[in-house]
Protein backbone atom coordinates (compact mmCIF):
# COMPACT_ATOMS: atom_id res chain seq x y z
CA UNK A 1 0.00 0.00 0.00
CA UNK A 2 1.62 3.46 -1.06
CA UNK A 3 1.49 5.91 1.83
CA UNK A 4 0.76 9.55 0.90
CA UNK A 5 3.49 11.88 1.59
CA UNK A 6 3.16 14.96 4.43
CA UNK A 7 3.65 18.05 2.65
CA UNK A 8 6.49 20.19 4.18
CA UNK A 9 8.65 23.38 3.33
CA UNK A 10 10.92 25.33 5.25
CA UNK A 11 11.46 29.38 4.96
CA UNK A 12 14.23 31.75 6.20
CA UNK A 13 12.24 33.63 8.62
CA UNK A 14 12.45 37.18 10.52
CA UNK A 15 13.65 36.46 14.47
CA UNK A 16 10.51 38.41 15.34
CA UNK A 17 8.40 36.41 13.47
CA UNK A 18 4.64 36.35 15.02
CA UNK A 19 3.17 32.77 14.67
CA UNK A 20 0.00 33.81 16.48
CA UNK A 21 -1.02 36.33 14.25
CA UNK A 22 -1.56 33.85 11.48
CA UNK A 23 -5.30 32.23 13.06
CA UNK A 24 -6.39 35.80 12.64
CA UNK A 25 -5.15 35.96 9.20
CA UNK A 26 -6.45 32.71 7.79
CA UNK A 27 -10.36 33.63 9.29
CA UNK A 28 -12.84 33.11 11.99
CA UNK A 29 -12.56 29.11 13.39
CA UNK A 30 -8.44 29.07 13.84
CA UNK A 31 -6.41 29.02 16.93
CA UNK A 32 -2.65 28.73 17.58
CA UNK A 33 -1.39 26.75 19.99
CA UNK A 34 2.20 26.80 21.62
CA UNK A 35 3.42 22.97 22.88
CA UNK A 36 6.74 23.28 25.29
CA UNK A 37 9.34 25.08 23.83
CA UNK A 38 12.84 23.53 24.11
CA UNK A 39 16.76 25.31 24.25
CA UNK A 40 19.83 23.20 23.70
CA UNK A 41 23.35 23.41 23.35
CA UNK A 42 24.36 20.62 21.32
CA UNK A 43 27.66 19.43 19.34
CA UNK A 44 27.00 18.31 15.84
CA UNK A 45 28.87 15.14 15.33
CA UNK A 46 29.52 13.49 11.42
CA UNK A 47 32.03 11.08 9.82
CA UNK A 48 34.97 12.77 7.88
CA UNK A 49 33.74 12.83 4.54
CA UNK A 50 29.80 14.00 6.04
CA UNK A 51 28.34 10.34 5.62
CA UNK A 52 25.28 11.41 7.82
CA UNK A 53 24.50 14.69 6.15
CA UNK A 54 25.09 12.66 2.76
CA UNK A 55 22.26 10.51 3.86
CA UNK A 56 20.05 12.82 5.19
CA UNK A 57 20.60 12.72 8.48
CA UNK A 58 22.33 14.78 11.79
CA UNK A 59 23.49 13.20 15.27
CA UNK A 60 23.64 15.76 17.79
CA UNK A 61 24.78 15.47 21.39
CA UNK A 62 24.65 17.24 24.76
CA UNK A 63 26.24 15.60 27.39
CA UNK A 64 25.67 12.17 27.26
CA UNK A 65 22.14 12.85 25.76
CA UNK A 66 22.54 12.40 21.22
CA UNK A 67 19.78 12.63 19.12
CA UNK A 68 19.67 12.11 15.90
CA UNK A 69 17.36 14.51 13.34
CA UNK A 70 16.19 13.99 9.93
CA UNK A 71 16.77 16.12 6.79
CA UNK A 72 13.97 18.80 7.59
CA UNK A 73 14.99 18.36 11.49
CA UNK A 74 12.39 15.49 12.76
CA UNK A 75 13.57 13.77 15.79
CA UNK A 76 14.29 10.42 14.86
CA UNK A 77 15.38 8.92 17.64
CA UNK A 78 17.60 9.69 20.91
CA UNK A 79 19.45 8.24 23.70
CA UNK A 80 22.28 7.80 25.73
CA UNK A 81 25.96 7.38 24.36
CA UNK A 82 29.37 7.38 24.84
CA UNK A 83 31.56 10.46 26.43
CA UNK A 84 33.98 9.60 23.84
CA UNK A 85 35.24 12.66 22.04
CA UNK A 86 35.12 10.60 18.70
CA UNK A 87 32.65 7.55 19.12
CA UNK A 88 32.08 4.89 16.55
CA UNK A 89 28.82 3.19 16.30
CA UNK A 90 29.97 -0.07 18.34
CA UNK A 91 30.96 2.24 21.55
CA UNK A 92 27.15 2.76 21.72
CA UNK A 93 24.58 0.36 23.80
CA UNK A 94 22.16 -1.83 21.87
CA UNK A 95 18.99 0.04 20.54
CA UNK A 96 17.58 1.66 17.83
CA UNK A 97 20.27 4.64 17.70
CA UNK A 98 22.96 2.41 17.13
CA UNK A 99 21.28 0.50 14.65
CA UNK A 100 20.66 3.34 12.87
CA UNK A 101 24.15 4.29 12.59
CA UNK A 102 25.46 1.24 11.86
CA UNK A 103 24.97 1.94 8.02
CA UNK A 104 26.10 5.26 7.09
CA UNK A 105 29.21 5.50 10.06
CA UNK A 106 30.61 1.90 9.40
CA UNK A 107 34.23 2.21 10.69
CA UNK A 108 34.72 5.55 10.74
CA UNK A 109 34.91 7.65 14.01
CA UNK A 110 31.74 9.93 14.49
CA UNK A 111 33.79 13.64 14.74
CA UNK A 112 32.83 16.92 16.43
CA UNK A 113 31.81 19.20 13.39
CA UNK A 114 30.23 22.41 15.50
CA UNK A 115 28.37 23.37 17.87
CA UNK A 116 24.82 25.44 17.90
CA UNK A 117 22.95 26.56 20.33
CA UNK A 118 19.24 26.03 19.04
CA UNK A 119 15.67 27.54 20.33
CA UNK A 120 12.79 25.28 19.24
CA UNK A 121 9.24 26.69 19.33
CA UNK A 122 6.37 24.31 18.39
CA UNK A 123 3.20 25.58 17.34
CA UNK A 124 -0.38 23.82 16.05
CA UNK A 125 -2.84 25.56 13.56
CA UNK A 126 -6.27 24.07 14.84
CA UNK A 127 -9.41 24.74 13.10
CA UNK A 128 -13.03 25.10 14.89
CA UNK A 129 -13.32 21.54 15.45
CA UNK A 130 -9.89 21.52 18.30
CA UNK A 131 -8.56 19.53 15.21
CA UNK A 132 -4.61 20.05 14.63
CA UNK A 133 -4.60 21.06 10.74
CA UNK A 134 -0.81 22.08 10.70
CA UNK A 135 2.29 21.88 12.71
CA UNK A 136 4.76 24.50 12.67
CA UNK A 137 8.39 24.66 14.62
CA UNK A 138 9.83 28.19 14.48
CA UNK A 139 13.85 27.34 15.67
CA UNK A 140 16.25 29.54 16.15
CA UNK A 141 19.69 28.72 15.54
CA UNK A 142 23.00 30.34 16.84
CA UNK A 143 26.28 29.41 15.78
CA UNK A 144 29.01 30.58 18.63
CA UNK A 145 31.48 30.48 16.16
CA UNK A 146 30.64 31.44 12.36
CA UNK A 147 32.56 32.30 9.20
CA UNK A 148 32.93 36.35 10.88
CA UNK A 149 31.55 36.03 14.54
CA UNK A 150 28.63 34.81 16.13
CA UNK A 151 25.73 34.06 13.71
CA UNK A 152 21.95 33.76 14.24
CA UNK A 153 19.75 32.34 11.26
CA UNK A 154 16.00 31.45 11.93
CA UNK A 155 13.69 29.10 10.36
CA UNK A 156 10.40 28.46 9.77
CA UNK A 157 9.20 25.11 9.67
CA UNK A 158 6.10 23.75 8.13
CA UNK A 159 4.28 19.99 8.14
CA UNK A 160 0.96 19.45 6.82
CA UNK A 161 -1.66 16.94 8.23
CA UNK A 162 -3.36 14.36 5.96
CA UNK A 163 -6.34 15.31 4.77
CA UNK A 164 -5.63 19.04 5.68
CA UNK A 165 -3.84 19.92 2.49
CA UNK A 166 -5.85 23.38 2.14
CA UNK A 167 -4.60 24.91 5.11
CA UNK A 168 -0.83 24.22 4.69
CA UNK A 169 -1.78 25.69 1.02
CA UNK A 170 -3.18 28.78 2.32
CA UNK A 171 -0.10 29.13 5.36
CA UNK A 172 2.32 28.42 2.32
CA UNK A 173 1.13 31.19 0.33
CA UNK A 174 0.89 33.54 3.28
CA UNK A 175 4.72 32.95 3.77
CA UNK A 176 5.35 33.45 0.11
CA UNK A 177 3.37 36.61 0.44
CA UNK A 178 5.04 37.77 3.30
CA UNK A 179 8.30 37.86 0.96
CA UNK A 180 10.09 34.92 3.08
CA UNK A 181 13.14 33.27 1.18
CA UNK A 182 11.92 29.80 0.86
CA UNK A 183 14.27 26.42 0.98
CA UNK A 184 14.41 24.18 -1.63
CA UNK A 185 12.34 20.98 -0.35
CA UNK A 186 14.95 18.02 0.20
CA UNK A 187 18.01 20.79 1.40
CA UNK A 188 19.44 19.28 4.36
CA UNK A 189 18.71 21.76 8.10
CA UNK A 190 22.16 21.99 8.41
CA UNK A 191 23.72 22.90 5.08
CA UNK A 192 22.73 26.50 5.57
CA UNK A 193 23.76 26.44 8.99
CA UNK A 194 27.72 25.26 7.71
CA UNK A 195 27.96 27.53 5.08
CA UNK A 196 27.32 30.65 7.42
CA UNK A 197 29.81 28.75 10.09
CA UNK A 198 32.11 28.78 7.11
CA UNK A 199 32.35 25.11 7.01
CA UNK A 200 32.92 23.78 3.52
CA UNK A 201 31.55 20.17 3.22
CA UNK A 202 32.87 19.44 -0.58
CA UNK A 203 36.21 19.97 1.16
CA UNK A 204 36.09 16.73 3.34
CA UNK A 205 36.23 13.81 0.40
CA UNK A 206 38.21 10.85 0.48
CA UNK A 207 39.11 12.61 -3.08
CA UNK A 208 39.68 15.46 -5.14
CA UNK A 209 38.02 15.81 -8.29
CA UNK A 210 40.59 15.64 -11.11
CA UNK A 211 38.89 17.31 -13.99
CA UNK A 212 41.49 18.30 -16.74
CA UNK A 213 40.23 20.37 -19.49
CA UNK A 214 40.18 18.68 -23.04
CA UNK A 215 43.39 20.61 -24.81
CA UNK A 216 45.40 20.79 -21.67
CA UNK A 217 49.44 19.72 -22.30
CA UNK A 218 50.92 17.00 -21.02
CA UNK A 219 53.03 18.83 -18.11
CA UNK A 220 49.52 20.27 -17.05
CA UNK A 221 47.32 17.37 -16.99
CA UNK A 222 50.80 16.37 -14.65
CA UNK A 223 50.41 19.29 -12.52
CA UNK A 224 46.81 19.45 -11.87
CA UNK A 225 46.53 15.82 -11.27
CA UNK A 226 49.65 15.74 -8.80
CA UNK A 227 48.46 18.81 -7.14
CA UNK A 228 44.62 17.03 -6.46
CA UNK A 229 46.51 14.18 -5.37
CA UNK A 230 48.64 15.99 -2.60
CA UNK A 231 45.68 17.69 -1.72
CA UNK A 232 44.10 14.17 -0.61
CA UNK A 233 47.74 13.36 1.30
CA UNK A 234 47.24 16.49 3.43
CA UNK A 235 43.47 16.23 3.86
CA UNK A 236 43.90 12.46 5.60
CA UNK A 237 47.53 13.38 7.20
CA UNK A 238 46.63 14.69 10.65
CA UNK A 239 43.47 12.18 11.30
CA UNK A 240 46.06 9.68 10.46
CA UNK A 241 48.91 11.06 13.16
CA UNK A 242 46.34 11.20 15.55
CA UNK A 243 44.94 8.04 14.86
CA UNK A 244 40.94 9.03 14.89
CA UNK A 245 39.92 5.94 12.86
CA UNK A 246 41.61 3.74 10.36
CA UNK A 247 40.35 4.89 7.47
CA UNK A 248 42.33 7.91 7.53
CA UNK A 249 45.66 6.04 6.55
CA UNK A 250 43.69 3.66 4.30
CA UNK A 251 43.07 7.16 2.16
CA UNK A 252 46.61 8.10 3.03
CA UNK A 253 48.03 5.24 1.73
CA UNK A 254 45.52 5.37 -1.57
CA UNK A 255 47.20 9.14 -2.54
CA UNK A 256 50.89 8.02 -1.61
CA UNK A 257 50.02 4.89 -4.12
CA UNK A 258 48.62 7.01 -6.77
CA UNK A 259 51.18 9.47 -6.43
CA UNK A 260 53.79 6.77 -7.23
CA UNK A 261 51.33 6.26 -10.71
CA UNK A 262 51.70 9.38 -11.78
CA UNK A 263 55.49 9.81 -11.26
CA UNK A 264 55.24 6.62 -13.14
CA UNK A 265 53.10 7.45 -16.05
CA UNK A 266 55.12 10.70 -16.10
CA UNK A 267 58.38 9.81 -15.79
CA UNK A 268 59.76 10.83 -18.97
CA UNK A 269 58.76 14.15 -18.36
CA UNK A 270 60.61 14.85 -15.22
CA UNK A 271 63.99 15.33 -14.79
CA UNK A 272 66.06 12.03 -14.16
CA UNK A 273 67.67 13.31 -10.75
CA UNK A 274 64.75 14.96 -9.61
CA UNK A 275 62.47 11.63 -10.74
CA UNK A 276 64.51 9.29 -9.03
CA UNK A 277 64.46 11.29 -5.56
CA UNK A 278 60.92 11.64 -5.46
CA UNK A 279 60.53 7.87 -6.52
CA UNK A 280 62.10 6.68 -3.79
CA UNK A 281 61.18 9.33 -1.53
CA UNK A 282 57.40 8.22 -1.57
CA UNK A 283 58.36 4.53 -1.95
CA UNK A 284 59.60 5.12 1.50
CA UNK A 285 56.89 6.76 2.98
CA UNK A 286 54.69 4.66 1.48
CA UNK A 287 56.64 1.52 3.00
CA UNK A 288 56.82 3.04 6.53
CA UNK A 289 52.68 2.70 6.27
CA UNK A 290 52.57 -0.61 5.43
CA UNK A 291 52.65 -2.54 8.71
CA UNK A 292 50.13 -0.20 10.99
CA UNK A 293 47.16 -0.93 7.54
CA UNK A 294 48.46 -4.73 7.39
CA UNK A 295 47.38 -4.82 11.55
CA UNK A 296 44.55 -2.50 10.72
CA UNK A 297 42.93 -5.49 8.47
CA UNK A 298 43.73 -8.06 10.76
CA UNK A 299 41.69 -6.07 13.48
CA UNK A 300 38.83 -4.94 11.55
CA UNK A 301 38.36 -8.83 10.61
CA UNK A 302 37.70 -9.97 14.63
CA UNK A 303 34.60 -10.73 13.86
CA UNK A 304 34.97 -12.66 10.53
CA UNK A 305 37.70 -14.67 12.11
CA UNK A 306 35.80 -15.62 14.88
CA UNK A 307 32.69 -16.86 13.08
CA UNK A 308 35.09 -19.30 11.22
CA UNK A 309 36.30 -20.90 14.01
CA UNK A 310 34.64 -22.98 16.53
CA UNK A 311 33.78 -21.70 19.90
CA UNK A 312 36.63 -23.78 21.78
CA UNK A 313 38.88 -21.55 19.52
CA UNK A 314 37.63 -18.06 20.94
CA UNK A 315 40.20 -17.88 23.63
CA UNK A 316 43.23 -18.67 21.23
CA UNK A 317 41.73 -15.72 19.10
CA UNK A 318 41.79 -13.14 21.72
CA UNK A 319 45.22 -13.95 22.42
CA UNK A 320 46.18 -13.21 18.54
CA UNK A 321 43.93 -10.30 18.47
CA UNK A 322 45.35 -8.59 21.92
CA UNK A 323 48.99 -9.53 20.57
CA UNK A 324 48.26 -7.85 17.12
CA UNK A 325 46.90 -4.47 18.91
CA UNK A 326 50.34 -4.60 21.03
CA UNK A 327 51.94 -5.01 17.48
CA UNK A 328 49.73 -2.64 16.02
CA UNK A 329 50.78 -0.02 18.60
CA UNK A 330 54.84 -0.29 18.20
CA UNK A 331 54.35 0.30 14.85
CA UNK A 332 51.98 2.76 14.90
CA UNK A 333 54.24 4.70 17.37
CA UNK A 334 57.26 4.21 13.97
CA UNK A 335 54.67 5.40 11.46
CA UNK A 336 53.86 8.49 13.40
CA UNK A 337 57.23 9.67 13.63
CA UNK A 338 58.28 9.00 9.97
CA UNK A 339 55.20 11.34 8.93
CA UNK A 340 55.77 13.82 11.47
CA UNK A 341 59.60 13.99 10.24
CA UNK A 342 60.99 16.87 8.51
CA UNK A 343 61.87 14.64 5.86
CA UNK A 344 58.39 13.96 4.78
CA UNK A 345 57.50 17.27 5.51
CA UNK A 346 60.48 18.58 2.80
CA UNK A 347 58.99 15.78 0.64
CA UNK A 348 55.84 17.17 0.05
CA UNK A 349 57.08 20.68 0.12
CA UNK A 350 59.57 19.86 -2.72
CA UNK A 351 56.72 17.89 -4.42
CA UNK A 352 54.68 20.79 -4.28
CA UNK A 353 57.33 23.23 -5.65
CA UNK A 354 58.12 20.70 -8.49
CA UNK A 355 54.84 20.68 -9.76
CA UNK A 356 53.51 24.26 -9.34
CA UNK A 357 56.93 25.92 -10.90
CA UNK A 358 56.89 23.18 -13.82
CA UNK A 359 57.47 24.79 -16.84
CA UNK A 360 55.85 24.41 -19.84
CA UNK A 361 57.43 22.53 -22.67
CA UNK A 362 58.70 24.45 -26.23
CA UNK A 363 55.87 23.97 -28.99
CA UNK A 364 57.59 22.27 -30.98
CA UNK A 365 57.66 19.26 -28.32
CA UNK A 366 54.74 19.61 -26.21
CA UNK A 367 51.53 17.28 -26.77
CA UNK A 368 48.38 17.25 -25.64
CA UNK A 369 47.45 15.67 -22.60
CA UNK A 370 44.62 13.11 -23.91
CA UNK A 371 46.85 11.82 -26.67
CA UNK A 372 49.89 10.82 -24.17
CA UNK A 373 47.19 9.43 -22.05
CA UNK A 374 45.30 7.72 -24.79
CA UNK A 375 48.34 5.99 -25.73
CA UNK A 376 49.10 5.04 -21.98
CA UNK A 377 46.00 3.33 -21.60
CA UNK A 378 46.45 1.65 -24.70
CA UNK A 379 49.76 0.28 -23.56
CA UNK A 380 49.01 -0.76 -19.87
CA UNK A 381 46.17 -2.68 -21.31
CA UNK A 382 48.19 -4.39 -23.63
CA UNK A 383 50.24 -5.27 -21.10
CA UNK A 384 47.83 -6.60 -18.38
CA UNK A 385 45.93 -8.53 -21.15
CA UNK A 386 49.11 -9.94 -22.29
CA UNK A 387 50.13 -10.87 -18.93
CA UNK A 388 46.97 -12.31 -17.69
CA UNK A 389 46.67 -14.68 -20.72
CA UNK A 390 50.10 -15.98 -19.71
CA UNK A 391 48.57 -17.50 -16.38
CA UNK A 392 47.96 -21.18 -15.86
CA UNK A 393 46.55 -23.19 -13.21
CA UNK A 394 50.11 -23.71 -11.57
CA UNK A 395 50.96 -19.59 -11.87
CA UNK A 396 53.00 -18.96 -8.90
CA UNK A 397 50.62 -16.24 -6.22
CA UNK A 398 53.60 -13.57 -6.99
CA UNK A 399 52.19 -13.67 -10.67
CA UNK A 400 48.50 -13.21 -10.11
CA UNK A 401 50.13 -10.41 -7.59
CA UNK A 402 51.84 -8.50 -10.67
CA UNK A 403 48.79 -9.06 -12.62
CA UNK A 404 46.51 -7.08 -9.96
CA UNK A 405 49.40 -4.34 -9.89
CA UNK A 406 48.88 -4.61 -13.73
CA UNK A 407 45.36 -3.45 -12.83
CA UNK A 408 45.85 -1.00 -10.36
CA UNK A 409 47.52 1.04 -12.63
CA UNK A 410 45.36 0.98 -15.17
CA UNK A 411 42.65 1.74 -13.13
CA UNK A 412 44.48 4.92 -11.88
CA UNK A 413 45.36 6.06 -15.28
CA UNK A 414 41.44 5.86 -16.07
CA UNK A 415 40.85 7.54 -12.75
CA UNK A 416 43.35 10.63 -13.41
CA UNK A 417 42.26 11.37 -17.28
CA UNK A 418 38.76 10.04 -17.46
CA UNK A 419 37.74 13.76 -18.34
CA UNK A 420 39.87 13.25 -21.34
CA UNK A 421 37.62 10.51 -22.62
CA UNK A 422 34.00 9.49 -23.41
CA UNK A 423 32.66 9.31 -19.60
CA UNK A 424 29.86 6.31 -20.07
CA UNK A 425 32.68 4.04 -21.46
CA UNK A 426 35.48 5.23 -18.77
CA UNK A 427 32.77 4.58 -16.14
CA UNK A 428 31.82 0.83 -17.98
CA UNK A 429 35.51 -0.27 -18.22
CA UNK A 430 36.00 0.65 -14.64
CA UNK A 431 32.99 -1.27 -13.70
CA UNK A 432 33.94 -4.07 -15.63
CA UNK A 433 37.62 -3.84 -14.36
CA UNK A 434 36.19 -4.05 -10.17
CA UNK A 435 35.65 -8.12 -10.39
CA UNK A 436 38.85 -8.83 -11.72
CA UNK A 437 40.42 -6.68 -8.88
CA UNK A 438 38.47 -7.68 -6.40
CA UNK A 439 39.23 -11.46 -7.13
CA UNK A 440 43.22 -10.86 -7.41
CA UNK A 441 42.69 -8.40 -4.55
CA UNK A 442 41.21 -10.90 -2.09
CA UNK A 443 43.47 -13.63 -3.19
CA UNK A 444 46.93 -11.07 -2.38
CA UNK A 445 44.96 -10.48 1.11
CA UNK A 446 44.64 -14.20 1.55
CA UNK A 447 48.06 -15.47 0.64
CA UNK A 448 49.21 -12.34 3.20
CA UNK A 449 47.20 -13.67 5.84
CA UNK A 450 48.25 -16.85 5.90
CA UNK A 451 51.90 -15.65 5.78
CA UNK A 452 51.33 -13.22 8.80
CA UNK A 453 49.29 -16.11 10.36
CA UNK A 454 52.17 -18.65 10.12
CA UNK A 455 54.86 -16.33 11.50
CA UNK A 456 53.06 -14.43 14.04
CA UNK A 457 54.93 -14.72 17.57
CA UNK A 458 52.69 -15.59 20.33
CA UNK A 459 51.84 -12.92 23.11
CA UNK A 460 52.10 -15.77 25.67
CA UNK A 461 55.05 -14.58 28.19
CA UNK A 462 57.14 -17.03 30.62
CA UNK A 463 54.53 -18.91 32.68
CA UNK A 464 51.73 -18.82 29.94
CA UNK A 465 52.60 -21.83 28.19
CA UNK A 466 48.41 -22.65 27.47
CA UNK A 467 47.89 -19.07 26.31
CA UNK A 468 50.50 -19.78 23.39
CA UNK A 469 48.82 -23.32 22.47
CA UNK A 470 45.65 -21.82 22.19
CA UNK A 471 47.13 -19.07 20.44
CA UNK A 472 48.82 -21.27 18.05
CA UNK A 473 45.24 -23.65 17.67
CA UNK A 474 43.18 -20.46 16.58
CA UNK A 475 45.70 -19.28 13.89
CA UNK A 476 46.42 -22.28 12.72
CA UNK A 477 42.53 -23.55 11.97
CA UNK A 478 42.18 -19.38 10.93
CA UNK A 479 44.95 -20.81 8.06
CA UNK A 480 42.83 -23.70 7.34
CA UNK A 481 39.66 -21.78 6.68
CA UNK A 482 41.87 -19.45 4.70
CA UNK A 483 43.48 -21.24 2.51
CA UNK A 484 40.18 -23.32 1.46
CA UNK A 485 38.56 -19.85 0.49
CA UNK A 486 42.19 -18.92 -1.34
CA UNK A 487 41.64 -21.87 -3.46
CA UNK A 488 37.96 -21.47 -4.31
CA UNK A 489 38.98 -17.42 -5.21
CA UNK A 490 41.41 -18.65 -7.61
CA UNK A 491 39.08 -21.27 -8.85
CA UNK A 492 37.30 -18.47 -10.33
CA UNK A 493 40.40 -16.75 -11.54
CA UNK A 494 40.27 -17.71 -15.03
CA UNK A 495 36.75 -16.91 -15.60
CA UNK A 496 36.76 -13.43 -14.48
CA UNK A 497 39.56 -12.66 -16.33
CA UNK A 498 38.37 -14.25 -19.42
CA UNK A 499 34.91 -12.70 -18.57
CA UNK A 500 37.12 -8.69 -18.74
CA UNK A 501 39.49 -9.85 -22.09
CA UNK A 502 36.48 -10.36 -23.89
CA UNK A 503 35.72 -8.67 -27.28
CA UNK A 504 33.45 -6.19 -25.78
CA UNK A 505 36.10 -4.88 -23.57
CA UNK A 506 38.85 -4.70 -25.80
CA UNK A 507 36.60 -2.34 -28.57
CA UNK A 508 35.81 -0.15 -25.16
CA UNK A 509 39.20 0.35 -24.93
CA UNK A 510 39.71 1.12 -28.28
CA UNK A 511 36.73 3.36 -28.21
CA UNK A 512 38.45 5.17 -25.56
CA UNK A 513 41.73 5.05 -27.49
CA UNK A 514 40.10 6.74 -30.29
CA UNK A 515 38.73 9.63 -28.35
CA UNK A 516 42.03 10.81 -26.77
CA UNK A 517 43.02 10.61 -31.01
CA UNK A 518 45.40 7.71 -30.87
CA UNK A 519 45.28 4.80 -33.26
CA UNK A 520 43.44 4.00 -36.59
CA UNK A 521 39.58 2.64 -36.70
CA UNK A 522 39.27 -0.79 -35.91
CA UNK A 523 43.24 -1.89 -34.40
CA UNK A 524 43.00 -4.32 -32.01
CA UNK A 525 43.68 -3.72 -28.09
CA UNK A 526 45.35 -6.58 -26.48
CA UNK A 527 46.57 -9.84 -28.17
CA UNK A 528 43.75 -12.18 -28.94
Amino acid sequence: MMIEKVPSSTFVAPTGIEIASLAERLGDGYAVGELEPEEVREEYLDTFEWRLLISGRALARSGRRYRLFSADGTLLGEGRGPRKKRPFWWNFQEGPLRDDLIEDADIRALCPKLQLVRHRRFFQLLNEDEKTVLRLRLERTIIPAGASGPADICHLHLTGIRGYDQEFQTVLQLMREDGLEEIPNGTHFLVPILARAGIDVDSHGSKTAILLPRDISIRGGLRQAGLAVLSDIRRNLPGTVDDIDTEFLHDLRISLRRTRSLLSIFAKKIPGEQGRHFRAEFRWITQTTGNVRDSDVYLLQEDDYRKMLPTVLHPGLTGFVRGMREYRNREFRSMRKSLKSQRFTRLLGQWQHFLENLPEEAAEEAGLCRVFAARAVKKRFRKLIARGEDLGPDSPPAALHALRIEVKKLRYLLEFFHSLFPPEEVELLIKHMKKLQNNLGEFNDLSVQQVMLGTFRSPGRNGEPQQALAVAAALGGLMTRLFERQQQVRGEFEAIFADFACAENRELVQTIVRAGGVGPPGEAAGRR
